[in-house]
Order: C-alpha cells, then sequence, then structure tokens
C-alpha cells in the first residue's frame, strides 16, 4: 500500500487505510485491462507502492470537509455523468432540515454540470422526520415556506442579499454559478396542505402529489388548477407529478397472487408510531389542539401507523396502464415517479417488473 514510511506519517494515514485498500484494489484489477505493452510499467508501480500518495491525500483532504452520503444532489451528480441526455429530478430536499442557501447553492451547481436538466424539489417531510431529527413540527410549514421564498430570490437574483426572517438569518447571500436555466430551475413542491399548494400555483412551481388515491388526489390538483387560473398562468403536463407504488406483472391474477400473499406476511421494517403520537404531530404542523392525555392509550401492539399494504397501481400491463390514465384524465398528472421495489420482492423481481413496465405499459403511456 503506502510503503517506506517512517512510524509518524504512517499514523497520519491510519484513519484512511480502508479507503486505500479500495485503491489497492482498483489499480491490481487493471491488470485485467491493461494492453500488453503497459503490462511492466504497471507492474512497476504495483510493486513499488506508486500511485498511493496523491489517493491518500485526496481521502485526508476530504475529511476536512463535512460530506453527506444520502444528500440527493450526490446522486444526482452521479447520474448526471453517467447519462448525457435525461432530466434529472430532485424529490427531494426536505426545507425544514436542512439549510435553504446551501440547497440553493446545490441545485445550481447541478445545474451547470448537467447543463440544465435539472428539476428541483423541495418537501416538508414526515412526522417520522420530525421525531428523529427533532424538529418541532409547529413549524415545519413556516420553515417550508420560509425556506423556499429564501431559495427562489437566491436563484433569481443576481445581486448579493441580506436575509433577516423568522427562521432563517443570513448576513449576505451570493449564490454562484447562476443556474442554467433562467430564471430559475422547475421546481415541485410536494404537498397536500392548501396553503403550500396556494404558494406553488401564485410563485408558478410545480405541484407534487404522493400515494393518494385518484380522487383525493383530483381534490389537490383541482384546487393548483384554480389558483393557477388566479395567478394568470396554465400549468403543463410536466407541472404535475404524482408518486404511487406499484406492482406490475405479466398478467392482473399474478399480481393479485403476489398481493395476498403480501397481505398474509408480516409487513416489512418501517418506523412503528403509535397512532396517538402520530395524531399529536399532525395537530401540531397543522396548528390545531389535541388532547395530550390520550398520547399513551392505545394497545402496546397494534395501535400503530406505517406498513400500509396499499399499492397504487397493481395488475398487467394494460391494467396499469389504465390505473395510470386515470390520474393523468382526472387530475392532470403528466410526470409519474413509480418505486418498484417493494416488501417480498427481490432485485431480481424488480427488474422483470421494469422489464415488463417498459415493453408493455411505456408504448401505451405514450399515447395518452
Amino acid at each position: 500500500m503506502l510503503q517506506g514510511l517512517d512510524e509518524r506519517t504512517a499514523s497520519i494515514y491510519a484513519p484512511i487505510r480502508p479507503q486505500l485498500s479500495l485503491v489497492e484494489e482498483r489499480l491490481g484489477s487493471l491488470r485485467d485491462t491493461t494492453p500488453d505493452y503497459l503490462e511492466p510499467l504497471l507492474d512497476h508501480v504495483l510493486d513499488s507502492g506508486g500511485k498511493r500518495i496523491r489517493s491518500a491525500i485526496t481521502l485526508l483532504a476530504a475529511d476536512f470537509f463535512s460530506h453527506e452520503q444520502d444528500n440527493p444532489v450526490i446522486m444526482a451528480a452521479a447520474v448526471a455523468e453517467r447519462c448525457k441526455k435525461v432530466t434529472i429530478a430532485l424529490l427531494g430536499h426536505l426545507l425544514p432540515l436542512n439549510n435553504p442557501v446551501r440547497i440553493a447553492e446545490e441545485v445550481a451547481l447541478l445545474d451547470n454540470i448537467t447543463n440544465g436538466r435539472v428539476v428541483a424539489g423541495f418537501l416538508r417531510g414526515t412526522p417520522n422526520e420530525d421525531q428523529v431529527y427533532s424538529v418541532n413540527p409547529a413549524e415545519g410549514r413556516g420553515r417550508l415556506l420560509e425556506g423556499m421564498d429564501l431559495i427562489l430570490k437566491a436563484l433569481t437574483e443576481p445581486q448579493p442579499f441580506s436575509w433577516e426572517g423568522r427562521y432563517y438569518q443570513f448576513r449576505t447571500v451570493a449564490v454562484w454559478p447562476r443556474p442554467v436555466q433562467q430564471p430559475l430551475p422547475p421546481v415541485i413542491v410536494g404537498t397536500r396542505s392548501d396553503d403550500t399548494i396556494r404558494y406553488a400555483a401564485e410563485h408558478r412551481l410545480g405541484l407534487g402529489v404522493s400515494f393518494l388515491p385518484v380522487e383525493q388526489t383530483a381534490v389537490i390538483t383541482d384546487k393548483y388548477h384554480a389558483w393557477c387560473e388566479e395567478a394568470g398562468w396554465t400549468p403543463g403536463p410536466d407541472n404535475i407529478v404524482y408518486r404511487g407504488s406499484i406492482y406490475v406483472a405479466e398478467t392482473d391474477e399474478l399480481a393479485r397472487e403476489w398481493f395476498e400473499g403480501l397481505q398474509k406476511a408480516k409487513p416489512g421494517p418501517n418506523i412503528p408510531l403509535r397512532r396517538t403520537v402520530s395524531e399529536a404531530i399532525q395537530s401540531a404542523r397543522a396548528g390545531t389542539d389535541f388532547d395530550l392525555r390520550g398520547l399513551v392509550a392505545g394497545s402496546p401492539e397494534g395501535d400503530v401507523v406505517g406498513n400500509s399494504l396499499g399499492i397504487n397501481f397493481l395488475g398487467g400491463p394494460d391494467t396499469v396502464a389504465k390505473q395510470i390514465k386515470e390520474f393523468h384524465d382526472r387530475c392532470g398528472v403528466g410526470v409519474i415517479d413509480l418505486p418498484f421495489q417493494q416488501n417480498m420482492v427481490d432485485h431480481r423481481g424488480v427488474i422483470k417488473e421494469l422489464e415488463v413496465f417498459g415493453k408493455n405499459v411505456i408504448p401505451q403511456i405514450r399515447e395518452f
């Protein structure tokens, strides 16, 4: 690995030895693809311990800065490097849990990296996340709305500015580089609440709805269309995104057979949350009163939320295509986000679903 180091220098590299082992494995794997005339050079590098110092310095330097491995921008950048034409949607940043200026910088930078192929997504989050990250649920909506105000200004205001809000204060905000898409990249706001739906309509932002049946989704999208009309614009199909769970099989019978098996099996892991606790959090988020005396009530076994078996799209290709078309026709949905990973479906099963969907459902969707 790093050969010929004195004890003090070796101790500096000790924290990154696992990562350096990966570098070693990568160098070793090059033996299989290196042309014959370069083999002597590669052998010399491997045997002498060369080409390790620069890797070590890079890894050590990276540890000086905080980096979030689960940040959606990191995954989006990786996708952008491999996929040169597709539009990449971030669905998305949880604004109450993050620094809005940092989000604006990341969106602008990613828009430059992809040459204008980014769609930003802003979310409030769920009661589970409020609990896990110790966020006051009563502040979530306010942080979302103020965060969006700040991000939109940061992406469109050419001059540095200060910000003194209720939840965020910044002496100087100056995002650089500017986004490629002007005045800003498309934005989708994931919400069910009236004030945020109206905010999206008034600011000409897209709307995202998740996991609701078609009629409940239509209640939300009808409000959005009405408020967009009041704001003087008409949203197109790309402005309305629906996210719903799916299981598609070759036939309706096979899909029903899988779902019946899922109903009989124990639900997969989720964050258990007493229904009374969930109701208390939702009440705080909505700013309504809740009787805290019932907070500890309920059985120790079944009184939990989560682990729902609801599947929004279920069936063979023709059935699933009809279900998707209903959201398109009734709600104006033009973009659909489908997580194919379900309980009792392994990786091979997910790949099979994708093949069935790609060959037999997408051609029908293109005719909508």
